[in-house]
């Protein structure tokens, strides 16, 4: 707060250029506006309640796995956008619904991103002690490529608990087996399979991720 004893050899009233001019006791007092989001800071609407809760809540579900989606995304990467927030994305716009419980969808998780051929008629299936993943054969088709590599996460939303193979096998195998472990094996698992490769010039490309259901 401020007295004036003149502006530019007039009293100014009212509200210009972020402050307010008033009189008191004959002088003229000006004083700083907040600023206009002030009290939403500090009286939040219950709209920005809710929507502080889904993103806290979907930062929590990707946090356990940063480490595999900083790895998927690397191609949409910045200094200050890592892969997490590529992630976020697609969950904030699409997998998340107040009304569900639980409130994210795991179908609407990428780990990956890319322009590689993505897995065909892929399907997950728990056998014995094993989660078995198989895929089409898509050898010479559009951008896929017999040497690439196939990717597997297999994800415990509940628990963060997860566990990646970034190099599980070949596009060529057709196939995958993930073995658990005794602690693991009464976990309903989401499964996820992505293809990549490095180029001649060393970055890698791939494919988007594709997500086989939960077993």
């Amino acid at each position: 707060m401020a007295k004036l004893v003149s502006f530019g050899g007039l009293r100014p009233k009212g509200k210009s250029g972020g402050f307010t001019f008033y009189e008191l006791d004959g002088q003229t007092i000006m004083r700083s506006l907040p600023s206009p989001n002030h009290r939403n800071k500090t009286h939040p609407t219950a709209l920005q309640l809710l929507n502080r809760q889904r993103f806290r809540e979907i930062n929590a579900f990707l946090k356990p796995i940063k480490k595999v989606l900083n790895f998927g995304f690397q191609n949409d990467s910045t200094h200050s956008k890592k892969g997490i927030h590529c992630a976020f994305g697609e969950l904030v716009q699409k997998g998340y619904n107040f009304r569900q419980n639980p409130r994210i969808d795991p179908a609407y998780l990428k780990i990956s991103k890319g322009p590689l051929l993505g897995p065909e008629d892929a399907q997950a299936n728990r056998v014995e002690n094993q989660i078995e993943i198989t895929w089409a054969d898509s050898s010479g088709k559009g951008t896929s490529f017999i040497p690439d590599y196939s990717m597997v996460l297999l994800f415990h939303p509940d628990t963060g608990e997860h566990h990646w193979k970034e190099k599980a096998g070949s596009r060529a195998s057709l196939s995958v087996a993930i073995t658990l472990s005794e602690k693991d094996l009464n976990k309903s698992w989401c499964v996820y399979l992505a293809f990549y490769r490095k180029t001649s010039s060393n970055p890698y490309l791939f494919s988007d991720s594709k997500y086989l259901g939960k077993v």
